[in-house]
């Protein structure tokens, strides 16, 4: 036979399960990006950025002032075009 006590007792333990629960799940989350280990593609794409943004930097020291002067002589569109 039940007792109330046993009864609020099983109640109580449950919801201490539920919000340890809960808890573990948020602590997965927080860590999820720490724990991850990134792929060999990952760091290839970001060897690729640097290597591509240090060229453009080198590109526009040797060629910045000639590149766009030229490019907003070719860009520039004509008043009466009717384009925006």
């Amino acid at each position: 036979m039940f007792y109330w006590y046993d009864v609020l007792v099983h109640q109580e333990r449950c919801k201490d399960m539920v919000r340890e629960a809960g808890q573990y799940r948020f602590m997965r989350q927080a860590l999820a990006g720490l724990t991850r280990r990134e792929g060999f593609h990952c760091r290839a794409l970001r060897w690729l950025g640097r290597r591509l943004v240090a060229w453009g930097v080198r590109l526009q020291e040797r060629y910045g002032a000639v590149a766009t002067a030229r490019n907003f002589e070719w860009c520039a569109v004509p008043q009466g075009s009717g384009r925006r």
